[in-house]
């Protein structure tokens, strides 16, 4: 712009911003005084100031754009068959007892993923696609054998049946495309929700009928049959939600929840045998297997362009990763609350609890063996917790108190067919010892509920980046456990042509409610997605230790051909009870006491 330009321009402004009259009266001597600025030294300093640019607009943060991401999470898997039917005629009392059992089976695995895929932003509405891989651990089945798995009873005066339908095989997901479409919570921070299409591969997946039944003076009879699906590419449906917030322009942490359903194919399946009269029937009538896959998981995601503008940004901002001044600003301490889900997993154990010993009169060898016995439970609940943490540079000291809600769950025993509703030894083992055969099955009884209930825990951090802290935790957890408990042993020894000797017993005890205390250990990652919420991941470990009077013990014993028996399964005073517990949090701060 010329000098001339330049000052004609400020004379216009200063003309313009005269009254009417006073610009018609004064036109002339402003034109004059004008000229006179225009020619003065100060004018020629004025035309050569250079002309500033105007402020470039900054561009805010955006979710759009490329991105890849890997992480960890665990997944249950359930499968879940039409209903089986058994039926058992009592030849000697005439008493026929049909049962349907519900047939299901779950398992627990940890797996990793890697993924990627390509969000649009309009205003605060997002809309995607993604595609991931998924790969880690599998579950290991074996195709079950005649009386596997069952639980074993004697029916009646004589009779000894061993036999439960069950369901193995498992389904593993691959992998997953889907469409994702989201809100703008925060600039960093965003919740979504997907749905598209899961594909996985079905393991011999199946249901097993199969018993074993005597009666004496007749022949035992052993028998089993499997419906067993072919393996194949399953393509399924898949939904899920979750949340996540920025760590840095270009880091995403992510937390999940996904549910695949899938379907499969069985045939049906059946066996029956009569024994001194004793007719005894198991049958599965096939149809589809439903499959549920249920994932809660974590993930780290690069975005390759954090402005949502191509070619910027393709960097990671190390400078803000290690060292930006947020890191030192105590922005993780205060007073908080918070709520979130609970995934807990419980697992009782009676150490030595089972003893067995064979002695083989042909050979004069003894046998003998211990074991543990032990089961398994789960549950998904909620918890609620209250908290305070104070910080030092990139470190910080908190405790935390919680409550778990609905994390009740119960152990229960099965029964085996025609038994009236009776307790009794199950997993049988069989033993070989040239002519003679011992099947032998032990098992934890009982109706126990075990809880956990709340934690109070001392928690150490340390903070990585300004959204970014990782933490682990030591205290205590408090529980409860109220029911009965005990152990069951039976089982069969056939040395022909004696007749077989077949039994079965279960001893247990009832506990009125009680409070039991355990220690707790954890560790977590937290992800700050706005001033004041974060959000949580974390693993927590509870072991607890009940003592009890003692319960006594169940046996099953005796001396058939070559071979002498002895089996015994007590439950004793104490048992041990831990449980790992899967947690995602929403934490909000209500004060900061260190925020100057």
């Amino acid at each position: 712009m010329t000098k001339t330009a330049v000052l004609s321009a400020i004379a216009v402004l200063a003309f313009s911003a005269l009254p009417a009259s006073a610009q018609t009266t004064d036109r002339s001597s402003f034109a004059e005084r004008a000229a006179a600025i225009r020619n003065s030294p100060a004018g020629d300093a004025m035309a050569a100031q250079p002309v500033s640019p105007a402020p470039p607009v900054a561009v805010g943060p955006s979710w759009a754009g490329f991105y890849i991401g890997a992480g960890y999470g665990r997944e249950r898997s359930r499968i879940d068959h039409a209903g089986l039917g058994t039926a058992f005629l009592d030849g000697t009392f005439g008493q026929d007892t049909t049962d349907t059992y519900k047939l299901q089976t779950q398992d627990y695995i940890n797996k990793g993923h890697v993924l990627g895929g390509y969000l649009a932003q309009f205003d605060r509405a997002l809309f995607g696609v993604e595609g991931d891989y998924t790969f880690g651990a599998r579950s290991l089945w074996d195709v079950p054998f005649g009386s596997e798995g069952g639980a074993c009873g004697v029916g009646s005066t004589g009779n000894f049946i061993c036999g439960q339908p069950s369901v193995f095989g498992y389904v593993e997901t691959l992998g997953h495309l889907r469409a994702i479409a989201g809100f703008e919570i925060t600039p960093s921070l965003m919740g979504f929700v997907s749905g598209g299409a899961a594909f996985a591969r079905s393991n011999d997946v199946g249901a097993h009928v199969g018993f074993t039944l005597t009666s004496s003076p007749g022949t035992p009879v052993i028998t089993s049959a499997n419906s067993i699906s072919p393996n194949k590419l399953l393509v399924g449906t898949s939904f899920g939600g979750g949340i996540q917030a920025k760590v840095t322009p270009n880091i995403v942490a992510r937390l999940e929840y996904l549910q695949d359903r899938y379907s499969l194919d069985v045939d049906p399946a059946a066996v029956q045998a009569t024994v001194n009269g004793n007719f005894l029937s198991m049958n599965t009538p096939g149809g589809k297997a439903n499959i549920i896959n249920e994932t809660i998981r974590g993930s780290l995601i690069y975005r390759f362009d954090p402005n949502g503008l191509s070619g910027n940004g393709a960097l990671l901002d190390l400078a803000h990763f290690t060292s930006a001044p947020e890191l030192y600003a105590n922005t993780w301490a205060g007073f908080y609350v918070g709520g979130g889900l609970t995934q807990n997993n419980y697992r009782i154990r009676d150490v030595d609890a089972a003893r067995l010993s064979f002695f083989d009169a042909n050979t004069n060898a003894l046998y003998s063996n211990r074991f543990d016995l032990a089961r398994t439970l789960d549950s998904t609940g909620g918890h609620i917790l209250i908290g305070y943490r104070a910080q030092l540079n990139r470190f910080w000291l908190g405790i935390e108190a919680d409550l778990e809600l609905e994390s009740l769950d119960r152990l229960t025993s099965k029964k085996s067919p025609g038994q009236f509703g009776g307790e009794g030894g199950r997993d049988q083992t069989c033993y070989f010892f040239s002519p003679s055969t011992a099947c032998l099955g032990f098992a934890m009884a009982g109706n126990l509920s075990v809880e956990s209930k709340n934690h109070i825990r001392f928690q150490f951090g340390f903070v990585v980046t300004p959204q970014l802290s990782v933490f682990a935790s030591s205290g205590w957890s408090y529980g409860e456990v109220a029911g009965s408990i005990g152990s069951s042993a039976g089982g069969m020894v056939i040395s022909q042509p004696s007749f077989p000797l077949v039994g079965a017993a279960t001893v247990l005890r009832q506990h009125d409610l009680e409070q039991i205390l355990g220690s707790s250990v954890g560790v977590g990652a937290e992800f700050k997605a706005s001033d004041n919420f974060f959000v949580r991941g974390e693993y927590l470990r509870d072991t607890y230790v009940w003592n009890h009077a003692p319960t006594g013990g169940a046996g099953f014993g005796g001396t058939i051909g070559n071979l002498t028996t002895n089996s015994f399964a007590s439950s004793g005073s104490s048992h041990r009870i831990v449980n790992e517990a899967y947690r995602v949090s929403l934490v909000y701060r209500m004060w900061n006491p260190q925020a100057n």
